[in-house]
């Protein structure tokens, strides 16, 4: 049996291990711009973020080659990312990768960096006739408004007796705060705004590196 971690740090990935939104990238290119009123409506707390998902990925058209050449083309990692990562394995705990993101992308971006992750949760696509099905195939984690929930994802790694560091940015985010033990935000972010409409702590970063203090 592998022995526990001294900490697991949850980490999101649109925004947050990459500088900008990939998956909102890749509407912006592939489908009309109606797709920006639906994720409005999904921040507003008006749709879930699955049915958002679903009606924005059925806007675009796009077969998988070119929707993976742009998400790579648009997919730089935030600096910081090998740092981070290797300090949590000298620090004895575990990186765990939670995002309302999906495979295609997330995939062929962090390629043989994935390894390094303990757990992964996102997901999926499929790509028939230029269109693009999403699928949500981690019903256990999901919530009212997420199909991967940041706070379930926290909830599981603190019930193991681990300490949790949450590291994000967006709308999703915002379900991981209250259920870390050290929640990280990008600076000037969504998830950040939300910590301080809450007055509750937070640590600000740019860079992923900087997070490592925080461990």
């Amino acid at each position: 049996m592998a022995p526990r971690p001294n900490f697991v740090l949850v980490l999101d990935f649109d925004g947050t291990v990459t500088e900008k939104d990939v998956g909102d990238e890749v509407c912006d290119r592939f489908a009309p711009p109606a797709w920006r009123d639906i994720d409005a409506a999904w921040v507003r707390n008006e749709l879930s973020l699955p049915e958002a998902q679903r009606q924005m990925w059925a806007l675009a058209r796009c077969d998988r080659p070119e929707a993976l050449a742009y998400a790579k083309q648009v997919g730089k990692l935030r600096p910081g990312l090998d740092a981070l990562l290797e300090s949590v394995h000298r620090a004895g705990g575990a990186a765990w990768l939670a995002s309302g993101g999906f495979d295609f992308y997330i995939e062929a971006i962090l390629h043989g960096r994935l390894p390094r992750f303990e757990r992964t949760y996102f997901n999926s696509t499929r790509f028939i006739d230029g269109k693009v099905e999403v699928t949500f195939p981690h019903a256990s984690l999901s919530c009212g408004r997420c199909a991967v929930c940041k706070g379930n994802v926290c909830d599981l790694a603190r019930a193991s007796g681990a300490r949790v560091v949450f590291v994000g940015d967006g709308a999703s985010d915002r379900c991981a705060i209250g259920r870390a033990d050290v929640l990280c935000a990008v600076q000037g972010s969504l998830l950040a705004r939300a910590c301080e409409e809450r007055k509750l702590p937070y640590v600000p970063f740019l860079e992923l590196d900087d997070v490592i203090e925080a461990l």
